[in-house]
């Protein structure tokens, strides 16, 4: 599986949710509580776990955690899909060294489309 964000391709993926959700955005009541307005949006959630991620990759997947809004492109029934997306929170990573080798694991992130 890959997932890539800003045009950089993460193909190390081991667990990939893609689904979409209902949001409700605007909502409005008249005086009597009848319903005026009710704006109904269905939006994509994604949830990844990559597998093991060397230094360089971790520190680039920091980076784009950074920015506000990223370009994420994933597969689906429809084809390939390009959306904006937010990362909710910052990768909390485990860290293991093996004869020197830095590598990051149980790195999860979820993607909110704008």
């Amino acid at each position: 599986m890959t997932l890539t964000i800003n045009n950089i391709v993460f193909d190390n993926i081991t667990e990939l949710d893609i689904r979409r959700e209902t949001r409700r955005t605007d909502i409005r009541y008249n005086t009597q509580g009848d319903m005026l307005i009710d704006l109904v949006n269905r939006k994509y959630v994604i949830e990844v776990t990559f597998g093991l991620l060397s230094e360089e990759e971790m520190s680039t997947l920091r980076g784009l955690c950074n920015e506000i809004f990223v370009s994420v492109t994933f597969d689906s029934p429809e084809g390939s899909i390009t959306e904006d997306f937010h990362i909710s929170e910052e990768p909390a990573p485990v860290l293991t060294e093996i004869d020197g080798c830095r590598t990051y694991g149980g790195v999860k992130l979820k993607f909110l489309q704008k």
